[in-house]
């Protein structure tokens, strides 16, 4: 990738990623989204329908990781990623611009294939985090944008851990 432009290495990744995708298709499908706790579901529901002014202040558990924040929708938290990455790289900023589209029909295929669950729509698989506090073994950690895998969260409680207090 040394010598290419930040659109060809972005497509070329990005080409990367659909292969991927493609090949663990099946495996992913196959996933339950049964697991998803309902009441969650419900609970995210206006975040995940798109109105950009929908926000939740919640922590869940996911691998073991306490994650406490603002949830936002998917369109909020990349409006976020890309204000992080322009004023340091405008190049990979514009070609992320440029890739979205097929990112969008990406998602869009792929939720219209899991439609297991009908509270689960087009982006329902990640919760969309603006500045978490992350908690695991003692370390509290500070992130921009971030996101989770809905399916990995095994605990969850609306509101937001205070940056200062000890677990």
């Amino acid at each position: 990738m040394v010598g290419s432009t930040a659109h060809e290495t972005v497509t070329k990744v990005h080409a990367e990623h659909q292969e991927k995708f493609r090949a663990h298709h099946e495996r992913f499908a196959a996933q339950s989204w049964y697991d998803v706790d309902p009441r969650l579901a419900l609970l995210l529901a206006p975040i995940f329908k798109g109105d950009p002014d929908a926000t939740i202040e919640l922590t869940v558990v996911a691998d073991g990781t306490v994650i406490s924040g603002s949830v936002v929708s998917e369109q909020a938290w990349a409006r976020r990623q890309h204000d992080q990455i322009r004023p340091g790289s405008p190049a990979i900023a514009d070609a992320l611009d440029a890739l979205e589209s097929a990112m969008d029909e990406q998602r869009h295929q792929a939720a219209a294939e899991t439609n297991a669950n009908p509270q689960l729509k087009t982006q329902d698989r990640y919760i969309h985090f603006l500045g978490p506090l992350l908690l695991s073994g003692g370390d509290h950690v500070h992130l921009q944008a971030t996101r989770v895998d809905l399916r990995k969260v095994s605990a969850w409680s609306i509101g937001r851990v205070p940056a200062d207090q000890e677990l």
